[in-house]
């Protein structure tokens, strides 16, 4: 046992130096320490272990973390000051980013809603922490850049609004979520939170990536910036400078959350009353008061045999692979339920 916890423990130290994949239920989370970046993925398809990325997938460096120091903006993975490793523990790895007057540390927390039996989501937990032996003023932005709602009017939606051009979200707002969703899958993102950020900007992902810090709000702007970038969306996250003390920290915690998408199934309510709840789903089953996995596992049952007919009306050749995937699927949850 010693032997076998000795090995598991050396393939993270190797990996530490490049870039190291964890999986826990449906999420893939990819860490980066060559770039500085994460990368995160959703398994849409059980049966076959298939991910879908959740972030603009020609380049997942067009996600990433800034730091402000005294007026002094850091891009994580691209500054030689500070030095990149990969720490935590397999089950909650971080990103650690360490220079001579600050260490910024982005752990990643596998998260489950109650809605779903697997794992569906990650808990980002940002925290910086001043080495200077003086006060400074210290602030963070996350930049997050995801395709799916691109090809949609609304590239965004929030438990208030639909986010169809530049939109500015700040402290004193009732928005808890911003979602962005193509016809499949949806990507859901905190806005309410234990530290909730100082603004949320939904904006070109030109603008936002080229700019050192903040740009200019510009109301009802559009998503281009000509000639190149055409309907290209991005949301950043902003944690406003603020004194840190010598050996201080600051932290800021956002939430992403994945989920197949399906109008028949799970509809997320957009409403604008200040009384209703962050997330309303809809089920289309018939017996309300099944368990939240219950529900879960018949709806991916329910997934599955549409496939299988699918495939049988269409005449696809399924490999003997994918019906093992599909033999192994089905035992596992008939084993849940001891179902012989």
């Amino acid at each position: 046992m010693k032997k076998i916890i000795f090995i598991l423990l050396l393939v993270f130290i190797v990996h530490s130096a490049f870039a190291a994949e964890f999986i826990d239920g449906r999420i893939k989370l990819v860490l980066n320490p060559g770039t500085g970046r994460f990368s995160l993925y959703y398994m849409t398809d059980i049966a076959r272990e298939e991910f879908v990325h959740l972030f603009t997938a020609e380049d997942p460096r067009t996600s990433f973390l800034s730091i402000m120091v005294n007026n002094k903006t850091y891009k994580m993975g691209e500054t030689y000051l500070f030095k990149t490793s990969i720490g935590g523990t397999p089950s909650s790895p971080s990103l650690i980013f360490e220079s001579s007057f600050m260490v910024v540390t982005q752990n990643f927390s596998f998260t489950k809603t109650g809605a779903s039996s697997m794992t569906n989501g990650v808990l980002i937990t940002i925290t910086i922490t001043n080495k200077s032996d003086r006060t400074v003023n210290a602030g963070m932005r996350l930049l997050i850049d995801t395709d799916l709602g691109e090809k949609n009017n609304a590239h965004f939606i929030t438990n208030l609004r639909e986010i169809n051009n530049e939109t500015v979200i700040d402290k004193t707002s009732q928005d808890q979520y911003w979602v962005s969703k193509n016809d499949k899958l949806l990507l859901m993102g905190s806005i309410a939170s234990e530290n909730r950020p100082d603004t949320v900007h939904f904006a070109n992902w030109k603008r936002l990536n080229d700019a050192p810090w903040k740009i200019t709000y510009m109301k009802g702007r559009n998503f281009n910036l000509l000639p190149y970038s055409i309907d290209d969306s991005a949301v950043c996250y902003y944690y406003e400078p603020a004194p840190l003390p010598k050996g201080g920290s600051r932290t800021a915690t956002i939430s992403l959350v994945s989920s197949l998408f399906s109008e028949e199934q799970n509809i997320i309510a957009v409403s604008t009353a200040e009384d209703q709840p962050a997330i309303s789903i809809e089920s289309s089953q018939p017996d309300e008061e099944l368990g939240d996995t219950v529900r879960t596992d018949l709806a991916t049952l329910e997934e599955l045999v549409f496939r299988l007919d699918e495939s049988i009306v269409s005449g696809l050749y399924i490999s003997d692979e994918e019906l093992a995937a599909i033999s192994l699927l089905i035992s596992r949850i008939k084993l849940k339920y001891s179902i012989p």
